[in-house]
């Protein structure tokens, strides 16, 4: 007769889920998200200067390094997490997924602005010139102070024609205060070196998502992204813009949750137990 060895498991502590919202917007973009990731931790951040966060202190230079060093201060113990970022926050969590893959459990980009990448890629020139038009816009409403004429294109590309005229002038006041730190966000997004191909050397199991009525520039950096990383999905939300965490969020929302349990530690260890339980009863019957 044999000892029989108990193994008692210890279960798995939730993971973390941490968000990064878009320019001009906040962490409350998340809250349908948040609640639906009841089996994780979700942590909604807010960018320099959105949300309850204060004003970028001007000690240096905002780029996406900064942004990339601030998820990393949320979650200091070093433990890995799931990371979605959307648009600048896309372009954010990816900066912080090639310094430290070793961090992140999954990723998830929604159409995550790195224009920097068009710069090496034949035959974008027009769409860095489009996003180029669209930073000096921006940046005149900022030297000259009509910081709504800036903020009324800027959310009209984003979110369509009409858009801002459509909100409420507190909603315009509450936009037009965030003109400076977009001005930064472009700066970042366009003065970023990392290349594409630095990019493909992060092998983070990655869902890229894109509307198909988004702007030319954002459908063409999905795309790049998506074959140039080698753990990288592309999926489309039919009928959505560039703002589709808000205008669609049962679509997007499901893809999400969806990537971050297949990729969770939680369901590696069912899959492993399932494993070893069909193996102990081979040996068994055997």
């Amino acid at each position: 007769m044999t000892d029989t060895q108990i193994t008692i498991a210890h279960p798995i502590p939730p993971e973390r889920v941490v968000l990064i919202p878009c320019s001009a917007s906040s962490a409350r973009q998340w809250n349908a998200l948040a609640e639906q990731l009841a089996a994780f931790v979700p942590m909604p951040l807010d960018l320099w200067g959105h949300g309850d966060r204060p004003h970028w202190h001007g000690a240096g230079v905002l780029d996406l390094t900064a942004e990339a060093a601030a998820i990393g201060q949320a979650c200091p113990d070093g433990a890995p997490f799931h990371l979605v970022g959307h648009s600048y926050g896309g372009a954010a969590a990816l900066a912080f997924a090639a310094s430290h893959p070793d961090r992140v459990r999954s990723l998830t980009l929604i159409e995550p602005s790195c224009f920097h990448i068009l710069k090496s890629v034949e035959d974008s020139a027009h769409l860095l010139d489009e996003i180029h038009a669209l930073a000096e816009v921006i940046n005149r409403g900022v030297l000259c102070g009509d910081y709504r004429a800036g903020m009324q294109t800027f959310i009209d590309y984003w979110a369509g024609p009409g858009s801002w005229e459509s909100l409420s002038e507190t909603r315009k006041e509450q936009f037009a205060r965030l003109t400076n730190h977009v001005a930064h966000h472009f700066c970042a997004l366009l003065e970023e070196p990392t290349t594409l191909a630095a990019y493909a050397k992060i092998e983070v199991p990655t869902l890229i998502l894109c509307g198909t009525g988004s702007p030319r520039p954002s459908r063409a950096i999905t795309r790049l992204l998506a074959d140039a990383m080698p753990r990288a999905r592309h999926r489309t939300i039919p009928n959505a813009g560039h703002m589709s965490p808000i205008t669609h969020p049962t679509e997007v929302n499901e893809l999400v949750l969806t990537h971050v349990s297949t990729n969770s530690a939680r369901t590696a260890s069912v899959d492993r137990s399932h494993g070893e339980r069909e193996e102990a009863g081979r040996r068994y019957a055997a």
